[in-house]
């Protein structure tokens, strides 16, 4: 099986990708009832999109935008297969990811129309099978807004049943698992299957006819090509090598849609609509306002954020917008709607969602030009497409081990480099503090850094401590070390591997470019020690020698590895 699995995965570096840029194939921008200024907005944000090509390493990527007047333009840049130098076009379909989330609360509310569901309907009454210990009072709407209490993304039926991590209501977290649960919701009130139902209740009245649910193999001739990192068991390094991306069914509530940007383009005109109070052909005006009105505040989305059935509601350069983004193992997605100026963009890359990458500037921009068009004023700046470091002299300095070895970094360049054996390798950001580097002594772990009074203080690479000043003292290595530090994983594709240090008595674990520290609970369930309320619980269990040899996220099972 696994050597099935690298067959299907055609190696490319750096050097192959060159041809993604090669201007003989690109496809033109193309624009529906628009005149020569539309055209000179799609070149803009055609130049745009191909920047962040190059500046992220993606193979290609397609894009529409669409105004409340009636003018919609397309932009596909780059290649839809690099192995056959096919290029991007309007034919291919691209997997939406979670921007489905919207599409699934679209197709509940259509049964709330009807009198067969309310949002304040319990998940208990509808759904008794799935037991959730403190979330007897989870109700539809909860689960479409992300309030619930329900963890992200453990499997609906787990061993003692789920749980939450906050009361019902009182706390937003983002959860896949509460799509997911909705999808059977829908099966079960609508009887039907859950892809037969967003067909007759939101593709087939839209008109969204190149549109498909679920994502199916029978399929994949008609999809653009995705690719993904070479190697998920380190910080992934900008633009780095990557593979062929495997194919995976999906028929779950929380992504399970895959369209062309043509119909997109459709689906951004009907959100355009529904913030008009426009219901139909879905449901009716009443619903449509109900709809758009139903949100929560959504801090952990970003600051002053709310968020409401599949869409957040988030505040950029001072216009508000309806907005989302969709990671899936071969594509990434974004869509803005400025719902004032009644502009929309989505665009989609095919890369893989864990990338770190988002076209979230780009559709944000897109809708930027459009309103820039009706006002009469000249085209913005565009956010920089490459990862910025916002304050560079804040890691430059000498960091020590206890043993005496050391690095130093430095500024390089518009970045920083690491200086290692009399030589410099660029870093990259992947977070705050948190930089990915190729050099053999940080590819694995990265560099971490700890900041006070605006200058790090520290740097973690894995669990060795290296510190600016050594008189500062060392923190003390913990005495649990052994037990947990390893690296975890498994062979299913949508989990990402771990690795686990032990910085002092803190425990972090590691996964691709995601970084958390954890702290125990009573009952010895670990936890993000920044998020009490956060429902996820990581658990170790059955030791040999000292080490424990499974890693529980919940309800999800790696196992160590390499040890």
């Amino acid at each position: 099986m696994i050597d099935n699995q690298l067959d299907r995965r055609k190696f490319f570096g750096i050097a192959t990708m060159g041809v993604v840029f090669s201007g003989a194939l690109q496809a033109r921008p193309q624009s529906v009832d628009g005149g020569r200024v539309q055209r000179n907005a799609l070149s803009t944000l055609e130049n745009y999109m191909r920047t962040h090509c190059r500046d992220w390493g993606l193979p290609g990527m397609t894009a529409c935008l669409v105004d409340e007047s009636g003018f919609t333009g397309f932009v596909h840049t780059g290649l839809a297969d690099l192995d056959k130098s096919i290029p991007m076009g309007p034919q291919h379909l691209f997997q939406i990811g979670s921007l489905t989330k919207s599409i699934t609360s679209l197709t509940v509310w259509s049964l709330i129309d009807e009198g067969k569901l309310a949002p304040d309907l319990r998940l208990a009454e509808i759904m008794p099978e799935i037991a959730v210990r403190g979330g007897e009072e989870i109700t539809l709407q909860q689960l479409m807004n992300h309030n619930s209490g329900l963890p992200g993304s453990a499997p609906i039926f787990v061993d003692g049943g789920l749980w939450v991590g906050s009361k019902p209501g009182s706390y937003w977290s983002y959860s896949n698992l509460g799509y997911e649960i909705l999808g059977k919701v829908v099966e079960r009130v609508d009887e039907r299957s859950f892809s037969d139902s967003l067909k007759a209740r939101i593709f087939d009245p839209l008109g969204m006819s190149e549109t498909v649910a679920p994502i199916r193999k029978v399929d994949q001739a008609r999809y653009a090509q995705g690719y993904e990192p070479a190697l998920f068991d380190r910080p992934h390094l900008r633009a780095g090598p990557m593979y062929q991306a495997p194919w995976v069914d999906y028929d779950l509530g929380s992504g399970c849609v895959a369209a062309t940007a043509g119909d997109m383009a459709i689906f951004l005109r009907y959100l355009i609509a529904l913030s008009g109070g426009r219901g139909e052909p879905v449901f009716s005006d009443e619903t449509a306002r109900r709809f758009m009105s139903a949100t929560a505040d959504a801090a952990g989305w970003a600051a002053g954020a709310r968020y409401g059935n599949g869409l957040a509601c988030v505040t950029v350069k001072g216009r508000d917008y309806r907005h989302h983004t969709g990671g899936m193992l071969s594509f990434s997605s974004s869509l803005h709607v400025d719902l004032e100026a009644g502009v929309a963009c989505f665009a989609s890359t095919n890369v893989n969602g864990d990338h770190n990458y988002r076209p979230r500037d780009v559709t944000h921009y897109g809708c930027e030009l459009l309103r820039s068009l009706k006002e009469g004023v000249a085209f913005p700046e565009a956010t920089p497409s490459k990862p910025v470091i916002k304050c560079p002299p804040t890691y430059v300095g000498v960091f020590s081990a206890q043993n005496g070895d050391h690095f130093e970094v430095v500024e390089h360049n518009d970045g920083l480099a690491a200086v290692r054996d009399g030589y410099r390798f660029k870093i990259t950001p992947v977070g705050d503090h948190n930089f990915a580097c190729s050099h053999s002594m940080f590819e694995l772990a990265g560099i971490d850094f700890d900041v006070a009074d605006g200058a790090a203080i520290r740097a973690w690479v894995g669990g060795i401590e290296f510190l600016a000043n050594p008189s500062l003292g060392f923190k003390k290595a913990s005495t649990q070390r052994r037990l947990f530090e390893g690296f975890y994983a498994n062979d299913d594709v949508w989990d990402l591997p771990s690795r686990v240090f032990m910085r002092g008595e803190k425990m972090c674990m590691k996964s691709g470019n995601n970084i958390f520290y954890l702290k125990q609970s009573k009952n010895g369930d670990w936890r993000s020690d920044q998020d009490q309320y956060s429902a996820e619980r990581v658990r170790f269990d059955h030791p040999i020698d000292g080490r424990y040899q499974r890693l529980n996220i919940s309800g999800r099972i790696l196992m160590r590895r390499f040890a």
